[in-house]
């Protein structure tokens, strides 16, 4: 049950966070950010993707490199 509430949370700020890409009113990386940590809890093989994707070598890696709470989350699954 947690899984598919960690997966439906993923794909929502997932969506946030492209359609910041288009509207430069809102945020793009928190939503982003929060859908990758997400994605590591609900989904191995989505987070993975999103980790290979040049959205995430472009705009979220270095984000996540400056934090070491976000590096340990991730670090961690």
């Amino acid at each position: 049950m947690k899984r598919i509430i960690f997966i439906i949370g993923g794909i929502f700020f997932l969506i946030l966070g492209l359609i910041g890409l288009i509207l430069p009113v809102i945020p793009q990386i928190p939503f982003l950010t929060l859908s990758l940590l997400l994605f590591a809890r609900g989904s191995r093989r989505v987070h993975e993707k999103l980790v290979k994707s040049r959205l995430f070598t472009k705009k979220i890696r270095p984000v996540i490199e400056k934090s070491p709470l976000l590096s340990r989350l991730l670090e961690d699954k």
